[in-house]
């Protein structure tokens, strides 16, 4: 016999004690039945597998001498450190991942339903809402069991966050603030906040409010808390302003001016710290527009060995009461600066000609 004529009556061999197993499995109870299930499906892939490939020719003939070639082989699997649970967990972890992407794609439909159906776009406003109330879910959920000990932990916001992105879970806050905007347990700047997010009004056909659907039901102090922190939360996705690089710049010079001696390892160098919400924010071109805002000489940044962060070094015999040096004019405004001044149109000259 050849390899493959080997192969072949090894695969009949096997799909016959198949036939068997199962014909023997469908007379057992049913509770029986469940308790083979496993084996039934791992026996049925290794006959696909041999579909799909070749043994050769000495694997081929030792197997067929075998009574049963497909209970060894399932016997043998079973004596495997083969990571199947690894594999399914990837995949459960792996669609899970799947489902929080499109969530997160998902934009906010801020358009009423009367919109929605006069303008034949009903599905994204379904789509948009179901997603609204599962985020208000979310919120609700992850308050109630992220508040422990008169505090709430960060991580009640970021695992919202990472289901459902910023857009969404700041639009389902704001429209918890703007229809409870009388409750003075919400801070006066996440008021002004909540105001500032447009929420389209949505009725029903008789005249109910519909953004009730999404309207946190927690505990008003603590969905304050949770938008603080929130808020707090994006503005670190932010990229930093000119404004604000300089503002870190003038409390580094605080933090300098306080010290009464050299506070560095080494005791000849004054330092202060960077701001971990500027550093968290910057890129490397803010980082170092620090240094030029000092008019201090021999200025560096550096990190410690010992300590984390971020560290603004000036020499000990450094004028630590310099003020920073004055922002520099940007060149647009330069360039509009220059522009010449219109000038008022003349008036026509007068007519010189001889009366007639």
């Amino acid at each position: 016999m050849t390899s493959k004529e080997l192969n072949d009556a090894l695969y009949d061999k096997m799909n016959k004690e198949m036939e068997e197993y199962k014909g023997w499995l469908l007379t057992q109870p049913a509770e029986e039945i469940l308790q083979h299930t496993y084996e039934y499906t791992m026996k049925q892939d290794t006959l696909l597998s041999m579909e799909f490939h070749e043994l050769d020719y000495a694997q081929a003939q030792a197997l067929l001498g075998s009574p049963t070639p497909l209970a060894d082989v399932y016997g043998y699997f079973q004596n495997m450190d083969c990571g199947y649970l690894d594999t399914l967990w990837e995949s459960i972890q792996g669609r899970a991942n799947d489902v929080l992407a499109e969530q997160k794609a998902l934009p906010v439909y801020n358009h009423s339903a009367a919109y929605a159906r006069e303008h034949g776009e009903l599905e994204a406003y379904r789509a948009s809402r179901n997603a609204n109330r599962a985020c208000r879910d979310a919120i609700d959920d992850a308050i109630s069991r992220h508040y422990r000990d008169n505090i709430l932990h960060t991580e009640a916001v970021t695992e919202v966050i990472d289901g459902f992105g910023f857009e969404r879970t700041m639009y389902v806050l704001a429209n918890t603030v703007q229809r409870q905007d009388w409750d003075k347990r919400y801070s006066s700047a996440n008021r002004a906040w909540a105001n500032t997010v447009d929420v389209c009004e949505d009725r029903d056909d008789f005249n109910g409010d519909k953004r009730l659907e999404f309207t946190l039901r927690s505990h008003p102090g603590l969905v304050n808390l949770f938008i603080g922190e929130a808020r707090h939360q994006q503005l670190l996705t932010l990229p930093l302003t000119s404004e604000e690089i300089r503002q870190e710049a003038e409390g580094l010079l605080k933090q300098l001016q306080r010290q009464t001696e050299p506070n560095s390892p080494s005791g000849t160098y004054y330092m202060a710290k960077l701001s971990e919400d500027f550093m968290a924010r910057a890129s490397s071109t803010d980082t170092y527009q620090i240094p030029d805002m000092f008019q201090i000489k021999n200025t560096f940044l550096s990190n410690l060995k010992d300590r984390p962060g971020l560290f603004f070094f000036v020499p000990k015999d450094a004028d630590r009461s310099l003020p920073l040096r004055k922002p520099r004019a940007s060149v647009r405004a330069k360039l509009h600066d220059a522009q010449p001044v219109a000038s008022t149109p003349r008036p026509a000259a007068k007519d010189k000609g001889i009366d007639r």
